[in-house]
């Protein structure tokens, strides 16, 4: 059977596999990979498999090596790069200016986007959460035509919203757990405040130096492409 083996290559690039990882994904051998890209056939097992892995459907992966490379063209845009960039300054400035406890800054931070991540895995499962974080690059190389958004749109608030509710609860706790266990804090009202607002500090960061652009990033896609 055969199968547009040009578009094959460009999804994996586009979503930056590997032909490993990509085998992994669809459940193939890596070497089944290499002689569908190199010859362009494949058994319709192996097709049904690269469907599922590009979420497209099988007829989708056979369209014309031609139309293909016109429609998936990458875009860059520069303007998330320097979002990136100054989140990238961002964490390391707040540290240096608000940090009390070493450690506990990098406890905040795992809490925060740690039970982000575990959340997202229970609702969604593993798989979609990795495709989740794995896009967070088209903030600023991202494609102009591209299935699945209003699915990963979704997921994207609810991280943004999830964050934000682990931000919360992690201060409430660790007010609560300072004021039991170390009551002398209470007295050094810029320490205790520091602290205790670290976890906040860090979601929104996550959510609005982060996952915000990416959201509205999908958000832009999904319009061009309705608009086409």
């Amino acid at each position: 059977m055969t199968i547009s083996k040009t578009k094959i290559i460009q999804l994996r690039k586009d979503r930056g596999w590997s032909q490993e990882k990509l085998a992994a994904i669809a459940s193939l051998s890596e070497r089944t990979i290499q002689r569908i890209e190199k010859d362009g056939t494949c058994s319709l097992d192996s097709k049904m498999a690269l469907a599922t892995a590009f979420e497209l459907s099988p007829a989708e992966l056979s369209a014309s090596d031609e139309k293909y490379v016109q429609e998936s063209a990458v875009k860059t845009d520069w303007s998330g790069a320097f979002g990136l960039l100054i989140l990238g300054m961002a964490i390391p400035l707040i540290i240096l200016l608000t940090g009390t406890n070493g450690p506990w800054e990098v406890a905040s931070f795992t809490i925060v986007i740690g039970l982000t991540v575990i959340l997202s895995i229970m609702t969604y499962g593993a798989r979609n959460t990795h495709k989740l974080f794995d896009k967070t690059s088209w903030i600023v190389r991202y494609p102009t035509r591209v299935s699945g958004l209003n699915e990963l749109i979704v997921q994207a608030q609810t991280a943004i919203s999830n964050a934000y509710i682990i931000g919360v609860v992690a201060s409430v706790v660790t007010t609560i757990t300072l004021a039991v266990h170390k009551p002398e804090m209470l007295g050094n009202y810029q320490a205790f405040i520091a602290v205790v607002l670290k976890p906040i500090l860090y979601a929104i960061l996550f959510s609005e130096f982060w996952f915000r652009p990416y959201k509205r990033k999908m958000e832009k896609m999904l319009r061009c492409q309705l608009g086409e």
